[in-house]
C-alpha cells in the first residue's frame, strides 16, 4: 500500500533523526538543529559538552529533548514498560509512538541509537523512520510494535495529546 500524498516524511540526514521524529510526529517542519540546540541549553548551558546532544553538533539528541518538543504543541511522552506486554497499550489513543532502537554507523566500531516514529492517521499506522524512502502502511501495530520489545534492546515511547491521562494509554495489571 502506498501512504497518501499528504503525509509529511522527512528523510534522514547526520544524526538528526530525532529532529525528523519530531517533524513527523508534528506533520510539518518544526524544528531545526538550532532549535533543538536551544531547548538543549534550557536543561544545561554547556555548549561544548552538553548531556543532551553530541559535542560535535551532529545531533543525536536525547529523550529529554524529545519530551520538551513535543511538550511545546502539547503533546506529551509516555514511557512503555516493556514488562507490561504489548497488548496492555491502548493503540487508539494513541498520536504516535516512538522507537529508539539500536544503529550501526559508517564507523561499524561506534554503535549508535536509531529515533524513528510511527504515527497514527486517519486510524491507520504510517512508520516515517527517516531512513525509508518513503512513508510505509503497518498492517498490523501491535505485532509491529511486540517486534521491537521482543528484540531487546529498543525502547518504546507512546505519544499522546496534553490531556490524556497516562493512566488510560496502557492497560495496568
Amino acid at each position: 500500500m502506498t501512504s497518501p500524498p499528504n503525509l509529511y516524511h522527512e528523510k534522514q540526514k547526520l544524526q538528526y533523526c530525532l529532529i525528523h521524529t519530531v517533524n513527523n510526529i508534528l506533520q510539518k517542519k518544526e524544528f531545526d538543529a538550532t532549535k533543538m540546540d536551544e531547548i538543549c541549553y534550557g536543561m544545561n548551558e554547556s555548549k561544548w559538552f552538553n548531556p543532551h546532544r553530541s559535542w560535535i553538533g551532529t545531533g543525536n539528541y536525547d529523550a529529554n529533548i524529545l519530551m520538551a518538543s513535543l511538550q511545546k504543541h502539547n503533546l506529551k511522552v509516555v514511557w512503555f514498560d516493556k514488562r507490561l506486554g504489548v497488548e496492555k497499550i491502548k493503540f487508539e489513543k494513541l498520536r504516535a509512538i516512538v522507537f529508539n532502537i539500536p544503529s550501526r554507523t559508517l564507523l561499524t566500531l561506534y554503535r549508535g541509537r536509531h529515533w524513528f516514529a510511527v504515527v497514527q492517521k486517519n486510524e491507520k499506522f504510517y512508520n516515517l523512520d527517516s531512513k525509508l524512502s518513503a512513508p510505509t502502511v503497518i498492517a498490523e501495530i501491535a505485532n509491529f510494535t511486540k517486534n521491537h520489545v521482543d528484540s531487546g534492546d529498543s525502547e518504546v515511547m507512546l505519544v499522546v495529546e496534553q490531556d490524556v491521562d497516562e493512566d488510560t494509554v496502557v492497560e495496568k495489571i
